[in-house]
């Protein structure tokens, strides 16, 4: 998972089409899961790794910008070397679609990076993510996040 500016998913959770998640027209961000990314959001800039471990589920995976598969603790470890640290995030919301057990967001983030792939430039990163509805909650399962072109 990547460092997302608080104020953004503060905005998810407390508005239907916030300025910086924007979701296409008819599509409708469950409350559940739109709360949890911005626990998610407030503990990635914080650097707080037990947060970020409430929301991500204990098997989460993710097929990161750097092409390379890694596990929940893999990603907390680059968190804690400030490798996750982005300016001008936007999320740009296409799909939600709903299941009675999983719920899948499709869209892209547009970014600057300030280390790793595409660190300096505006990068769009097209992003999936599967949410599982566990017994403490929706967690995040699973995301795949691909830096489609920096500029």
């Amino acid at each position: 998972m990547y460092r997302i500016a608080a104020p953004l998913l503060a905005l998810i959770v407390a508005a239907p089409t916030p300025a910086l998640a924007q979701l296409a027209p008819g599509v409708r961000m469950p409350p559940e899961i739109g709360q949890a990314y911005g626990r998610l959001g407030k503990a990635m800039m914080a650097h707080d790794a037990n947060g970020v471990r409430t929301v991500w589920a204990e098997d989460f995976v993710v097929n990161s910008p750097g092409d390379a598969v890694l596990h929940r603790e893999e990603v907390i470890a680059l968190m804690a070397q400030d490798f996750l640290d982005y300016k001008d995030f936007r999320k740009h919301i296409t799909f939600v679609g709903e299941k009675p057990e999983v719920t899948v967001v499709m869209g892209y983030d547009t970014m600057v990076p300030l280390k790793g792939p595409g660190a300096g430039k505006q990068v769009t990163r097209p992003f999936t993510d599967v949410w599982a509805k566990r017994a403490g909650g929706w967690q995040l399962i699973a995301r795949q996040a691909t830096i489609a072109a920096a500029r």
